[in-house]
């Protein structure tokens, strides 16, 4: 065992020991994290407009604090980002994340050294800790994790926003970021095809035992992009240069290039592998010793572990196992998962304070939040869907993240949860109500019945001519009557669990859907509009069920054909 291995898990093992007292008794950690918060923020303008010093329990803040949403505090946030204090919280920020907003301007969520400290902290490393439990071997050689730039600019004030897990990487001990495969410099590139090259020809260099990132399709893009450019890696690797075909910029060129070194022996390893595979190149070749892959697995981007098998276990033996990181956002981390089984994590009781309305309460009331029966971790119940709300030491109040989770179990004494969808998003055309679930599960079992591999797709809800339209970018060319095929299953699939898409088609209130094939690289171009139009690489994700229509300007240059169900 290596000393930073060693260091690694003395530190984890104290997160992990507070993380079971805390879950041990979860409403005394409740409790003492939401009068810490107001007591600390009683003399602020947010504290003294609602009165946070004469709040003596739960029942009084839900009382005299109303729920927030960021439009609601928007105004308040501006005035921070231009460097007002003591507004929201009595720490000043000491940078923001940048997540994007419901109006097309970006939210900025303020960061604080509470934020940043112990118990924020405690949070990943309790993660860690379980994964080491039940993966001993995840630390003693490298570990490959994706984050995102810690600065990527300014406010007006001079303060950076970017990426906290970027900062915590750039700022950690030599030591510990040693036993990490990638430089930070490399996830300064701006370019996110360079970046993802830069990462592949470093890491195929090292025996990666644990890989780490939120978005898998930054698992599959990585692998993709070993496998396409294997020959310009290969002969980098041989060489110790580091290919000059990306827009990489000279400095960082100059930085990142200055580590390598050549490695005539593992290019030639390498190499033979590729053969081997008839020209391809997998993780599960380079990477046979990979103990652990932690991404998100719920969710609207949980299909794409479906892709995995075909890099990370293509003979169908062992597979990898793949440990979800949580539910976690800008705004805050909301869970542990202490399993590779499921989604399922411990919900943070020692780092916000929670509140849960259920579904049916919130949606039948969705413009009344005083008729909203808002309940604490200790009403919650199993197999119960709710909305869940926030406060937190970065001056969120009751802050609504339009999340819907369900409760799965509990661990010691605290619920655990799994994240489904995005609230207040289910589409609802003439009463159907068709959730993001819904349209995965209908592509995957579609998928499946027919045989068709599917990159990418999207739902969207064509208000005007009462149908859905179904947009698909194909693994490989599909014949016609495949697609026929493909498209009569994803209707079928749909009323079959939905029945009150099926009422709504069989009634024809609903008219046929229609599926758009799209151009191949469709999903990749319109990610990298989302970058370039300022989301972070590894969290640009494409939303998989939309409420209205592309216009036609922007979906007719990736329109392939259009496929309707013969009657």
């Amino acid at each position: 065992m290596s000393i930073a291995s060693f260091l690694i898990g003395l530190t984890i093992k104290r997160s992990a020991q507070r993380f079971e007292q805390a879950t041990a008794q979860p409403m005394v950690m409740q409790e003492n994290k939401l009068f810490s918060i107001l007591t600390r923020n009683a003399n602020t303008e947010y504290g003294k407009r609602y009165g946070f010093s004469s709040i003596k329990t739960i029942e009084e803040y839900q009382k005299q604090v109303p729920v927030m949403t960021y439009e609601d505090i928007k105004h308040d946030m501006q005035r921070i980002i231009v460097g007002t204090k003591n507004i929201l919280t009595a720490e000043d920020p000491v940078m923001f994340a940048q997540t994007s907003g419901t109006t097309g301007d970006p939210k900025y969520i303020p960061v604080t050294p509470s934020c940043q400290g112990q118990e924020t902290s405690d949070q990943m490393r309790a993660w860690t800790y379980h994964c080491k439990k039940d993966h001993p071997d995840i630390l003693e050689k490298k570990v490959l994790s994706l984050v995102s730039p810690a600065v990527e600019g300014h406010t007006p004030s001079g303060m950076p926003y970017g990426s906290t897990s970027g900062l915590i990487y750039k700022n950690m001990p030599a030591l510990i970021r040693s036993t990490y495969s990638i430089p930070y410099d490399v996830f300064e590139i701006e370019d996110y095809g360079a970046k993802y090259f830069s990462i592949m020809r470093i890491s195929l260099e090292h025996d990666i035992r644990f890989l780490v990132t939120a978005n898998p399709s930054s698992v599959i893009k990585m692998c993709e992009k070993a496998n396409s450019h294997s020959e310009e890696i290969i002969r980098d690797i041989h060489d110790g240069t580091l290919s000059a075909s990306f827009p990489i910029g000279a400095a960082l060129f100059e930085s990142i290039s200055k580590r390598l070194k050549p490695n005539p022996n593992r290019a030639k390893e390498l190499a033979t592998l590729r053969d081997l595979r008839n020209g391809e190149l997998r993780p599960a070749d380079y990477w046979p010793q990979l103990s652990l892959i932690g991404c998100w697995k719920g969710g609207s981007v949980g299909h794409y572990l479906n892709r995995f098998p075909h890099w990370f276990n293509p003979e169908g033996g062992k597979e990898i196992p793949v440990r979800d990181i949580g539910y976690l956002s800008s705004e805050a981390r909301g869970s542990i998962p202490l399993s590779d089984e499921g989604s399922a994590g411990v919900l943070t009781v020692a780092t916000n304070f929670v509140e849960f309305v259920e579904v049916e309460n919130l949606e039948s009331n969705r413009n009344n939040p005083q008729a909203w029966n808002f309940l604490t971790l200790k009403d919650v119940e199993i197999d119960r869907e709710y909305y869940i709300f926030f406060t937190t030491t970065a001056g969120l109040y009751r802050y609504d993240i339009n999340d819907v989770i369900k409760v799965v179990g509990y661990y010691n004494e605290t619920p655990q949860i799994i994240f489904l969808r995005k609230g207040r998003g289910m589409t609802n055309i003439t009463g159907e109500k068709v959730s993001v679930n819904q349209i995965i599960s209908s592509f995957q079992k579609a998928s499946e019945a027919t045989g068709i591999s599917v990159d990418h797709f999207k739902a969207e809800a064509d208000h005007k001519n009462s149908r859905y339209i179904f947009r698909v970018e194909f693994t490989t060319r599909v014949q016609p009557e495949l697609e026929q095929q493909f498209i009569r299953q994803l209707d079928n699939q749909l009323k079959s669990v939905n029945i009150e898409y099926k009422a709504k088609r069989d009634s024809q209130r609903l008219d046929t859907p229609l599926m758009h094939v799209m151009r191949e690289g469709w999903y990749e171009r319109n990610r990298k509009r989302m970058v370039e139009g300022g989301m972070r690489a590894f969290q640009a994700k494409t939303e998989l069920l939309s409420p209205n229509v592309l216009a036609t300007q922007q979906i007719k240059p990736e329109l392939e054909r259009i496929v309707e169900i013969e009657q």
